[in-house]
């Protein structure tokens, strides 16, 4: 699976990594967990286990699916943030390209909610 970031993601990451340093960081350690919704390490059960526990709680959720492609909203844990403060991330996951692309970083105190023309764009 291949990791990409769009410009705006790219500029979203360097204006927040203003405020909290350790963002590029913290998105290199969420990729480890976004992996495995994707790629069946031990088995299509285990991938498929892994999915429902993954989008069950309230780290992440799929906005929206069309055939082999999938948007989706994770928080993002910031090690330079406190409890109180929320990033969140958004990416665009196509299977038959094996293809992970980035597409909006934002934190909660500046934004509500996701960029749905920016989301089109990339879809």
């Amino acid at each position: 699976m291949n990791f990409s970031e769009t410009p705006e993601f790219k500029k979203d990451v360097k204006r927040l990594a203003k405020k909290w340093r350790s963002i590029p960081l913290d998105i290199e350690a969420v990729k480890p967990y976004i992996l495995p919704l994707y790629v069946p390490r031990d088995g299509e059960d285990v991938m498929q286990d892994y999915r429902k526990a993954f989008f069950a709680g309230k780290i992440a959720a799929v906005l929206r699916a069309q055939g082999d492609t999938e948007v989706v909203k994770m928080r993002l844990d910031v090690a330079d943030l406190g409890r109180n403060d929320k990033v969140r991330i958004i990416f665009v996951a196509v299977k038959s390209r094996n293809t992970i692309t980035f597409i909006e970083l934002y934190a909660k105190n500046e934004k509500d909610r996701e960029d749905q023309a920016r989301i089109k764009k990339y879809l």
